[in-house]
């Protein structure tokens, strides 16, 4: 689900809310957060519930459950680009995961978005704050 508006922005525009509007329609969801397992880097942070994570374990797959769609969300199954569960960590309050995926597909991306000459781009955290003026500068 696309907007444009925040996802093409230039300036910093939060969605403090989300966490309240998660709470309210998607009862016992926690956070995970998506790292790559050999690069380190952090792909997205979305949601699980405990029908997700275990189909997450069973399937050894990125598995999420999808706050904007009320449903189970198997990462690749609509765009192809779909990610290997390797390890899943818990906090200290074990309210939220920790997932070490690894693409199983060449050249797949994990965010919905695309990069402005099309190409799918390899995490959701393409942009940089400037901290004095709350700007946005993609990278």
């Amino acid at each position: 689900m696309m907007n444009t508006a925040v996802e093409d922005a230039t300036r910093l525009t939060l969605d403090f809310g989300k966490i309240s509007r998660v709470a309210e329609i998607a009862q016992g969801c926690i956070p995970v957060v998506v790292q790559d397992m050999d690069t380190k880097a952090v792909l997205l942070v979305g949601y699980t519930n405990e029908e997700a994570m275990k189909t997450a374990f069973a399937e050894r797959a990125l598995v999420l459950w999808s706050t904007s769609r009320g449903r189970i969300w198997r990462k690749g199954a609509a765009s192809g680009n779909a990610y290997e569960l390797v390890e899943a960590h818990v906090n200290c309050e074990q309210n939220s995961l920790l997932y070490l995926v690894r693409p199983k597909t060449v050249g797949g991306g994990i965010c919905h978005t695309v990069s402005p000459d099309g190409k799918p781009r390899t995490s959701c955290y393409y942009r940089k704050i400037a901290f004095e003026t709350l700007g946005l500068e993609c990278e």
